[in-house]
């Protein structure tokens, strides 16, 4: 009887195993997944333990856009108020950079003007937004990337112009 029992106990799982697995699936037929890899760095070891990026950084390729903090000192008695124009030289002090030269009527009217105290020291800024800062919402700012100057020409003119 026991033996008759093992068989029939048997016979039921196999059939409950059998009964219960799932047929296999077939999908159509898709294109290769392909994982993108990142760009390649370039890395060489400067010491035992420092490795430095060969590639080089945006302030690298634009000076203009590196990150500075400039300090426009508050005037003194003996000396004159800081002018805008005073201003956009400090900025662009170690950029490469310069202001267009010869200086007309309307560019004299803008480094001429006093720099407002609240301009003294913006705080960390790219060097091309501080200028945009400094010259003010009348007037555009123009780069020239050959000669490696800035030029800024009133609002007004450049709509009569157009």
């Amino acid at each position: 009887m026991r033996k008759y029992l093992f068989l029939s106990v048997a016979a039921t799982t196999v059939l409950l195993l059998t009964a219960c697995t799932p047929e296999p699936v077939t999908r159509p037929e898709s294109a290769p997944v392909i994982l993108a890899s990142p760009a390649p760095v370039e890395l060489v070891h400067t010491a035992r333990y420092t490795l430095a990026n060969l590639t080089p950084d945006e302030a690298l390729r634009y000076p203009l856009r590196q990150v500075v903090s400039h300090a426009i000192p508050e005037p003194q008695k003996s000396r004159k108020a800081p002018t805008r124009g005073d201003a956009l030289h400090v900025w662009l002090t170690g950029t490469g950079y310069g202001l267009c030269l010869p200086v007309t009527g309307e560019a004299r009217q803008l480094f001429s003007s006093p720099l407002p105290d609240i301009q003294r020291s913006p705080g960390p800024l790219r060097v091309d937004d501080a200028l945009k800062v400094i010259a003010g919402p009348a007037w555009a700012m123009t780069v020239d990337e050959i000669t490696r100057t800035v030029c800024f020409t009133s609002v007004s003119a450049v709509h009569s112009l157009s």
